[in-house]
């Protein structure tokens, strides 16, 4: 691989020392997480297919390894509902993969048909159907190299269940039916990895890698949730490659149950990096994140332009255009719509809003949109309809219901929960203004998955008006929202006793669509946030 490692700026090295035996040449796993649709963008999947080319030039030990969050985040999965990600990822010849929260936004039935048609399927060791108690896939696979044999244990954070909408895990009585065996303490995650990691050890594993969907930081995630808790807490694993948080970790070591290493890495997100785990001839383990190289598989290459060209017709339709940018990053591209809101966060509520004349039958008071469902910025300039898919990939369909207003101010209380942690939860908001004072600890009280259990103690959000009017709790008032969040317990929400009036009509991204091309150039009231939600700080 001299020709190789001559273009890749190696960020670092760490060498984690086996408990096995050694192989006879060096086993090479080649893993990205977090891809997010990011088909071609920095390194691409072309870039990614080159690198193993060009290890499998070294030794034939070679295995390619996903931690989850490739079929949704960008036009290509959304205009396919994931199909086309996994096109791609079959002709790379991925041997193991672990579903990410995202690989559910596309509902269950389409879950299923990743699963079906993924060559590799999935691996998972906590995604357990409640009704009987049994996993829905194996929790490892172990591989051979030789005469060694390496465990990979699959893991998916407790979040997904509304980190992606929570109603795909529910039966028609909204039940649940799907768990990800997620607690409060974290000890049903431990026990259900530790399980795993223990059979794939009993079965013969020299080495266990566990590929987990979980994240390193703890600023959202439940802590007890994190790659960090766990690593402290288990044994018998030689690293974990990680995903959820889009972390740029070379090597992180900790120190496991037996005070024994443990590295965890991870590749941060949309192919930044490729992220190398070598097992040598010495049974030394180190990791690595590769950057900076410009090959490209021709063959990968072309399937991918070959997609892009199906729809690239229909991305391309011109909405309108803007003199000035629109945002949901900072130039550090950092989350501005979790904690604060900006222009284009906005612009989205006045489209949801406005949605509801499509529907010539009503008129909705005020619109919600989450902040996690704004995933980039609109440059100034013309503005396609690839933009509005970009800024709202998930495929939420629109809904309008009718909400009392103490519900109202119960959600917002949900979605300033976190407040001043960045939280996708958070509610932008048209036809009403809000103040959120950030001086008193939040009042919300959540359940073991996150969602609103109950309210107890003084609130933080003052000052609602709609339509220039102090909110009445008592009164109802029509909500347009998705789905995601007015009805499926999206970021936690709940919306108790929200009527449907209207759902359905058109998704997200049609509703951006719909109200932007009605503009030859956005009015300049949309250049700055409107002041719509006001801040008390401590």
């Amino acid at each position: 691989m001299k020709k190789v490692f001559a273009l890749m700026l190696i960020l670092s090295v760490i060498c984690v020392p086996s408990w096995g035996k050694t192989p006879d040449k060096d086993i090479v796993i080649l893993y990205t997480n977090d891809v997010h649709c990011g088909v071609d963008e920095n390194l691409g999947y072309a870039g990614f297919a080159f690198c193993v080319n060009e290890a499998r030039k070294q030794t034939p030990y070679v295995t390619l390894v996903d931690a989850g969050d490739f079929a949704q985040g960008g036009t290509i999965g959304t205009i396919s509902n994931g199909r086309y990600i996994v096109e791609i990822m079959n002709a790379i010849g991925y041997d193991i993969v672990v579903p990410g929260n995202h690989e559910f936004d596309y509902g269950w039935p389409m879950f299923e048909n990743f699963s079906r048609n993924l060559k590799c399927g999935f691996i998972s060791c906590n995604l357990r159907d409640l009704r009987t108690g049994e996993l829905l896939f194996k929790p490892y696979r172990i591989l051979k190299y030789g005469d060694i044999k390496v465990a990979f244990v699959g893991v998916t954070t407790p979040e997904t269940i509304v980190k992606s909408t929570p109603s795909t895990f529910m039966d028609e009585n909204k039940n649940f039916i799907y768990d990800f065996d997620g607690d409060m303490t974290g000890e049903k995650l431990i026990a259900s990895i530790q399980k795993a990691v223990d059979a794939a050890r009993a079965e013969g594993a020299d080495y266990v890698i566990v590929v987990a969907h979980l994240g390193e930081h703890d600023n959202v995630n439940t802590p007890v949730w994190t790659t960090p808790y766990i690593a402290l807490r288990t044994k018998g694993i030689d690293a974990f490659i990680d995903g959820h948080s889009h972390e740029v970790t070379p090597a992180l070591v900790f120190k496991n149950a037996e005070s024994k290493d443990v590295v965890i890495t991870q590749t941060g997100t949309k192919l930044t990096h490729v992220g190398k785990l070598t097992i040598s001839i010495e049974g030394k383990v180190t990791t690595e994140l590769l950057e900076g190289f410009d090959g490209k598989d021709e063959v990968t290459t072309k399937i991918v332009d070959n997609i892009k060209e199906r729809f690239e017709g229909t991305i391309k339709q011109h909405l309108t255009s803007s003199s000035f940018d629109l945002l949901a990053r900072d130039a550090n591209h950092e989350w501005l719509v979790r904690n604060g809101e900006t222009n284009l966060a906005d612009l989205a509520a006045d489209a949801f809003l406005a949605s509801v004349r499509e529907t010539k039958t009503m008129k909705a008071d005020i619109a919600f949109v989450n902040g996690g469902a704004l995933r980039t910025n609109i440059a100034s300039g013309d503005i396609v309809y690839k933009n509005a898919l970009d800024v709202l990939p998930f495929g939420n369909t629109m809904c309008v219901c009718e909400v009392k207003g103490q519900t109202i101010l119960d959600e917002l209380e949900v979605g300033a929960r976190l407040f001043p942690i960045k939280s996708g939860g958070f509610l932008q908001v048209a036809g009403m203004t809000y103040t959120i004072d950030a001086t008193i600890e939040s009042p919300v009280k959540v359940d073991e998955r996150n969602r609103l259990a109950g309210i107890e103690g003084k609130r933080r959000i003052r000052n609602v008006r709609i339509k220039d009017e102090a909110l009445d709790p008592e009164k109802v008032y029509k909500v347009a929202a998705t789905n995601y969040v007015l009805l499926e317990g999206g970021d936690g929400h709940v919306f108790s006793g929200a009527k449907i009036v209207e759902t359905a009509y058109m998704t997200d991204a049609e509703a951006l669509a719909h109200y932007i091309r009605d503009f030859q150039r956005l009015p300049e009231r949309y250049r700055n946030k409107q002041g719509r939600i006001r801040f008390i700080m401590k």
